[in-house]
């Protein structure tokens, strides 16, 4: 019998790759999502789709119940708020509720992977060698990062749950939309730079991230946490020169000092709050933008999980602009 796996979020971007992979590796792949959620991303797929009320524990355990799952991966969240309390609400709340449900169910799982974020740890400014390991105080800069401490604090005191906490870097590939209008922007010809100083910069291809939860979940380790980049630190400016590059495009390069970017973000709030929605670019990202380092030590993948990342970005972005090209994104 296939071992079972439970992926919460997984109509999403990254959830969507996490199911494509866990198929691959052979196992019994159920898709958890909010009732009434676009699950376009998994048609066609063999995986069974389960709309549940992530805040009715009741539910969620009759379903680890009925399935008798061998690991979970709690993949689903908010990544952008104007409220700090519904982010807390969600990133903590719903991994209570889980953990919860769980105990509830009576089931011995092998493995809960929590997707948590460098944003937990915010970047590696506050650190005397320039990078963040899990030595590092946590210093998030943002309310989302606040709320994924906030999260990881409390799993590590679940000491009868079987946890790996995974913390990605940038994550970008086909059907990302944060980054997405970096690409617009460039295709363009225009190239905005926040701040005067160039940023040290992180990232991970989705696919690789993927393979990554893949290999946590059948491992042999628990109670650890780990950082997930392909390895390299980039600059700001290179990231966007490798787009313009492989899309054969010269852009103008605008830097943008920081208090300008701000405020921006406060009045791309302000637009947006007219049509009663939140926009990717806010004055809380802006903490982010001007931190001059996310580098991280990713040094434990290889020897404890096998983990060695097959893109970087001379290899991802290509992949990325042709989806995005293929469907209209560009």
């Amino acid at each position: 019998m296939k071992p079972k796996i439970l992926i919460t979020g997984a109509n999403g971007f990254i959830g969507s790759f996490i199911v494509l992979e866990a198929l691959r590796e052979g196992l019994d792949v159920y898709s958890s999502v909010r009732k009434n959620s676009d699950t376009q991303s998994l048609q066609n797929l063999d995986t069974t789709i389960l709309e549940v009320n992530y805040n009715d524990v009741a539910e969620l355990a009759s379903i680890i119940r009925l399935h008798r799952f061998d690991y979970v991966v709690h993949n689903a969240g908010l990544t952008k708020s104007p409220d700090p309390d519904e982010l807390l609400r969600i990133n903590k709340g719903l991994l209570v509720n889980l953990t919860d449900a769980i105990r509830l169910s009576e089931t011995k799982i092998s493995k809960l992977i929590y997707i948590s974020s460098i944003a937990a740890f915010g970047p590696a400014d506050y650190t005397l060698d320039g990078i963040v390991n899990n030595n590092s105080t946590p210093s998030p800069v943002t309310h989302y990062g606040k709320s994924k401490l906030a999260a990881e604090i409390y799993l590590k005191q679940q000491t009868d749950i079987p946890y790996i906490i995974l913390r990605p870097t940038v994550v970008y590939g086909p059907r990302e939309k944060d980054l997405l209008n970096v690409f617009q922007m460039i295709n363009k010809r225009i190239d905005v730079q926040p701040g005067l100083i160039s940023q040290k910069l992180t990232f991970i291809y989705v696919k690789d991230l993927a393979k990554l939860i893949l290999k946590a979940c059948l491992s042999d380790k628990v109670q650890k946490s780990y950082f997930a980049t392909d390895g390299n630190v980039y600059t700001s400016e290179a990231f966007s020169g490798f787009i313009k590059e492989y899309m054969n495009k010269w852009a103008l390069k605008i830097r943008v000092p920081i208090f300008l970017v701000k405020g921006l973000a406060h009045i791309t709030e302000k637009m947006a709050g007219l049509w009663d929605s939140y926009p990717i670019f806010n004055v809380d990202k802006v903490n982010e933008l001007k931190a001059k380092n996310w580098n991280c030590d990713v040094s434990n993948l290889k020897p404890d999980l096998g983990f060695v990342a097959e893109y970087d970005l001379t290899k991802g972005i290509p992949e990325t602009i042709i989806w995005y090209r293929e469907n209209k994104w560009l």
